[in-house]
């Protein structure tokens, strides 16, 4: 009974914030982008500090050679794009194909038609721009079925919410745990469609067996490495999708192979042409990556592995 209850609260709540996304989604792009976020923004920064601490000294730690200035800068233009990827995030209620079609544009790699005709494989991306948009791959692959991992949240409400958000015919959002599985399920097609299996893949990964650490914006770091697993298993080709921001509500999926699926390569290789690829977009505009969460709260223990120049060195 309770669960029944709760279910009822949670699909009730679920309805009245779905409603709010939508009609935020239909107001006036001058408004959404030229007032809301501006004033979003505001809150974030000089009246809730939302993180402040944890975005001032990331920033400092990883652009050592960069002066308070420049870090207050980049600091500012982060919450402006954080106030932007918020009002972005609740528009997704008023997408159809033909408005992602419009704040889309893709940048392939040459031949990237035949280099995945008939084949399942991997696009791999970051929390870099508006990586909800990133579930748009599927306008540029209309022969395959995007399957994209995702982490519950703990909040069951926002949860759902965020689900129904990125619902799409094109789409199935799976929990990260079950991505194996599901793929190996599905792995002769969906619909008679191949698959490509979307990644995000710079969060912060806890420490586990056979983990190997990549030296990244200044940082010791560890990085999932599930897309090279499952690259290698079923000999599957990689794209580093790189979200490049046009405007407002608007970007641009730039492409570039990081593995054909054949290739013969050294055991956390392929992740780290990923971290290289990751580490050279963040440089160049640092204030489009999710600076917020919490990067580098683990720490190498003496036994750890680097990778460094494709040798890890024991």
């Amino acid at each position: 009974m309770k669960s029944k209850i709760r279910d009822i609260y949670e699909n009730t709540m679920v309805g009245l914030l779905w409603c709010l996304c939508y009609l935020i989604a239909i107001l006036p792009r001058c408004v959404r982008y030229g007032v809301l976020t501006p004033f979003v923004a505001f809150i974030l920064r000089s009246v809730a500090h939302y993180r402040y601490a944890v975005i001032n000294k990331q920033l400092h730690d990883s652009f050592p050679e960069k002066s308070d200035a420049e870090i207050d800068e980049i600091c500012r233009r982060y919450y402006r794009h954080l106030a932007e990827m918020i009002i972005e995030t609740l528009s997704l209620a008023g997408m159809n194909d033909k408005r992602r079609a419009k704040n889309t544009e893709f940048n392939l790699t040459e031949n990237f038609n035949e280099q995945i005709e008939g084949r399942n494989f991997i696009a791999m991306t970051s929390h870099y721009g508006f990586w909800e948009i990133a579930l748009n791959l599927y306008l540029a692959t209309p022969n395959h079925h995007l399957v994209v991992a995702y982490r519950p949240l703990k909040n069951r409400i926002m949860d759902k919410l965020l689900h129904r958000l990125r619902n799409n015919p094109a789409t199935d959002v799976v929990p990260s745990k079950q991505l194996m599985r599901h793929f190996i399920a599905n792995r002769h097609g969906i619909n008679g469609k191949k698959l490509v299996v979307g990644l995000i893949a710079d969060q912060n990964c806890p420490p586990t067996k056979g983990c190997c650490w990549h030296r990244f914006l200044n940082h010791d770091s560890l990085f999932f490495d599930g897309g090279e697993q499952l690259a290698l298993k079923f000999g599957l080709p990689i794209f580093y999708m790189e979200l490049e921001r046009i405007e407002a509500g608007r970007y641009r999926h730039n492409y570039t192979q990081i593995y054909d699926g054949v290739e013969e390569v050294a055991p956390h290789e392929i992740t780290e042409r990923y971290v290289r690829c990751l580490e050279r977009t963040i440089e160049a505009k640092p204030e489009y990556w999710m600076w917020s969460h919490r990067r580098w709260k683990n720490r190498p223990g003496a036994d750890a592995k680097y990778y460094d120049n494709y040798k890890v060195k024991e």
